[in-house]
């Protein structure tokens, strides 16, 4: 009789999704809807109708979803979910939650929603922007996805059953790592391991920055926060995020200030040192890098016929951070 072989896939970014649930949402058009923002990490997925995901952090981005589709989103990160006939920049409306067993039919579009109340993955979203799986294009993983969805629809139906919640959070669990393979697949480290979700000294030093974002944070000083070596920790934070720290941390500050330059008085010169740049000039070539265009011609559009995905709603992701830290105290 043939051995079997023994499993060699050691898990190496285990995951929790403690306080995960699920819901059904519906919207007819026109609409333009927003999940609640804070500290969650959603995972929206089509079962019937067409809408368009937009947001602007850590990149711009619009994205039609479809039957099928599915994304992942930061609710630290601003975005709309609007029809596809949906029009004008009034603020979003929220999405009207139902539980998972009841179906309203005729709705235009007909999604189901998992919430998983976290933090570290609410930041890992907010970093990495929307993971988008596409029916279409991934139809292995859309598939194990529905099908995650299939067997949740069943512990939700049978509420007497025990271990139902354990069940949820597990298949839940599973979900996410679908996902992240989406988004990781093909990235490679130097040394050919496999790219993997931020490990946890990774999200704890990004958590060390949201807590002082004024400092001038070096690579020794986030290494030392996550407890790991410079080397390490630069190739860890690499293969998670596509990106070196400092292209990450000048993306979140440039960012929010970017959103303040549409929204306040802010001069150029406070605009820099809101950003950390020692200089005006240092700080209008960084935009430009990041936006692709001048400050002030970003202030003029957002502030012009061109509002972005929240309309006049300012959004800064530290100051979002801070107030959720401070709201579940």
């Amino acid at each position: 009789m043939a051995s079997v072989p023994p499993l060699t896939d050691v898990a190496q970014h285990d995951v929790r999704m403690d306080g995960v649930f699920f819901c059904r949402i519906s919207a007819d058009g026109p609409f333009v809807k927003a999940l609640d923002p804070g500290d969650f990490s959603y995972c929206l997925m089509v079962r019937s109708g067409r809408l368009r995901l937009e947001t602007d952090f850590p990149l711009t981005l619009t994205a039609d979803l479809g039957p099928g589709d599915a994304v992942a989103v930061s609710g630290l990160a601003p975005h709309t979910f609007r029809s596809l006939d949906a029009q004008g920049s009034d603020p979003p409306g929220r999405f009207e939650r139902r539980p998972m067993t009841e179906v309203v039919p005729g709705g235009e579009v007909d999604l189901v929603l998992g919430v998983a109340p976290n933090e570290s993955l609410a930041l890992a979203s907010l970093m990495m922007g929307p993971i988008i799986v596409r029916a279409a294009e991934h139809p292995d993983l859309s598939r194990r996805l529905w099908a995650a969805v299939d067997m949740l629809e069943d512990e939700y139906f049978h509420a007497s059953w025990i271990d139902r919640n354990l069940v949820i959070r597990r298949l839940a669990e599973i979900m996410l790592i679908n996902m992240a393979r989406r988004l990781f697949d093909g990235r490679k480290a130097s040394d050919g391991e496999a790219a993997g979700p931020a490990s946890r000294p990774v999200m704890l030093a990004i958590d060390a920055f949201f807590r002082a974002p004024e400092r001038v944070w070096t690579l020794a000083d986030l290494a030392k926060a996550g407890g790991m070596s410079r080397t390490r920790f630069a190739e860890e934070f690499r293969l998670a995020t596509g990106h070196t720290p400092a292209r990450i941390i000048s993306r979140l500050r440039l960012t929010a200030t970017a959103r303040r330059l549409a929204a306040e008085s802010l001069s150029v010169e406070a605009a820099a040192e809101d950003a950390g740049y020692s200089s005006a000039a240092a700080f209008v070539r960084a935009f430009q890098r990041e936006f692709g265009e001048t400050p002030a011609r970003w202030r003029r559009r957002r502030r012009g016929d061109e509002p972005s995905a929240l309309g006049a709603v300012p959004f800064s992701p530290v100051r979002a951070l801070r107030r959720v830290r401070h709201e579940t105290r």
